[in-house]
Formats: structure tokens, C-alpha cells, sequence
């Protein structure tokens, strides 16, 4: 019989996010994964391609959330 736990850790409740805070952090984010595909790009591709992958979508995600602040406020 497998032991049943009683107790867990409550999750973290945030009630509102601010979307600014939001596309501050992922353009940070974007930034950080841009200065590293510019770093690699003569040397690792895979590298690279992953951070410009995430870059852009950081960046899509950032304009997004601004997008959002501006309409539903």
C-alpha cells in the first residue's frame, strides 16, 4: 500500500498581475536570450537558433501584454 500524504504546500495566490510587470519581465528575458544568440552565432548554431526562438517569442509576448494594458484598461 503506497503512503498517502496528508499535507501539501499551498500554491502562491496572486490575485492581479500587472501587465506591465509582465512585459518588463519577458522583454528582459527576450534581451537576455538576444545577447546570447549574438554571442553564438559563429559558434554554436543549435545555440543560436534556440535563443532566437525564444527571443521572439518573448518579444511577441511583451508586445502582447502591452497590447493588452493599453485595451482592457
Amino acid at each position: 500500500m503506497a503512503y498517502k500524504f496528508k499535507f501539501f504546500a499551498q500554491p502562491v495566490i496572486s490575485n492581479i498581475r500587472m501587465f506591465c510587470e509582465a512585459a518588463l519581465l519577458e522583454s528582459t528575458i527576450g534581451l537576455i536570450c538576444a545577447v546570447f544568440a549574438y554571442a553564438s552565432y559563429g559558434v554554436f548554431i543549435h545555440l543560436f537558433v534556440a535563443c532566437v526562438v525564444i527571443s521572439i517569442a518573448c518579444f511577441c509576448l511583451s508586445i502582447y501584454n502591452l497590447y493588452s494594458l493599453f485595451y482592457y484598461s
